[in-house]
């Protein structure tokens, strides 16, 4: 699609010098409109059909600024990542840009869509602000402005399995409430804080079965055949150029309790994280406040007791999913203390 407006942008700079009358193109699938006042450009239009995706756009160049308006009728979300716009400064660039993007769907997979949704950014010598939402507000994510100077981003989705999945993070959440909230200092360089509520985890997952042993203990939830859902989860993310880095998230799920960190480079299709669970929660939550109970069941999943290791590697294809039994007989105390000589 964009190769089609690069050839457009292409025009703009070659009629700029050439022309100071109005201009048109029509083909089967493509129309191109230029408007000159003087000898400046004033206005582009253009529409071009490809594969049933009909894309509309309009560019204004008013004194100060430069007002773009895209219209596209659908488009898949892998190529909605393509032509998503990411700005870097320019101090060349002397017009304010306000551009606008309305997609009647946005195709995140088989099973699921986003409809009539709008993207808008500001750019003035540099990116000033992001907004995207969809009528319904099942997905929106902003960035914009704080006083300290950084930026504030923040995401909520009403399917955080829909999210994991359209950002290829995982396939086998199921559900799920998405909030996030971080500082945005550039697109590969941001801080962000991810928390869901009340999903669960496909059945057919290649990991399920760590997920039901470490839910042995778990009477409650063995009692519902609920083995599978989840209450909680938190994830602090760091992105440095390409990578993703994670720092202690915690995932809770009736009386079990999964806190995790590593790294990932989706780039290199390459992960590894280092974890450790044990049946935790309930015993926080309603014992806290017992001395010996707490320091039995420890202050969170990495101190207790009771806490197994796994690990999670992954390297383009394949995925390896490492559960340590012995671990369980080893205080998370102890373990914490010879993780410094890894």
């Amino acid at each position: 699609m964009f190769k089609r407006i690069i050839l457009i942008i292409f025009l703009i700079f070659f009629s700029n010098n050439l022309l100071s009358y109005n201009y048109e193109f029509d083909s089967d699938n493509t129309s191109i409109d230029l408007k000159f006042e003087g000898e400046q450009i004033s206005e582009i239009k253009f529409d071009f059909l490809n594969n049933n995706q009909n894309n509309f756009g309009i560019i204004k160049f008013n004194k100060e600024e430069i007002d773009i308006t895209l219209n596209t009728n659908m488009i898949s979300f892998e190529e909605f990542k393509k032509y998503f716009p990411k700005p870097q400064n320019n101090q060349k660039l002397n017009k304010k840009i306000n551009f606008t993007w309305d997609i009647g769907e946005l195709i995140i997979s088989d099973n699921y869509s986003l409809f009539s949704n709008k993207l808008e950014f500001t750019y003035d010598k540099g990116f000033e602000a992001l907004t995207f939402f969809d009528s319904k507000k099942d997905f929106e994510l902003s960035i914009l402005p704080n006083m300290d100077g950084d930026k504030q981003i923040y995401i909520s989705s009403r399917n955080a399995g829909q999210f994991f999945y359209a950002q290829k993070i995982s396939k086998d959440m199921l559900g799920g409430v998405l909030i996030g909230k971080g500082t945005f200092r550039k697109f590969d360089d941001y801080d962000l804080t991810i928390r869901v509520k009340d999903f669960s985890i496909d059945k057919e997952a290649k990991f399920y079965n760590l997920i039901l042993t470490s839910r042995l203990l778990d009477v409650f939830s063995l009692l519902q055949n609920k083995q599978d859902q989840f209450n909680y989860l938190e994830i602090p993310v760091q992105k440095k150029g390409k990578i993703f880095n994670i720092d202690h998230a915690m995932m809770l799920g009736g009386t079990v309790a999964f806190s995790f960190k590593g790294e990932a480079i989706p780039s290199q299709k390459t992960a590894k994280i280092n974890g450790t669970y044990g049946p935790l929660y309930l015993f926080e939550k309603n014992f806290s406040e017992v001395p010996f109970l707490k320091e039995l069941f420890g202050k969170n999943v990495e101190e207790s007791l009771l806490a197994a290791d796994f690990k999670v590697v992954k390297n383009d294809n394949k995925t390896d999913f490492i559960f340590n039994p012995l671990s369980i007989l080893t205080p998370g105390k102890t373990r914490n203390f010879f993780d410094i000589w890894e």
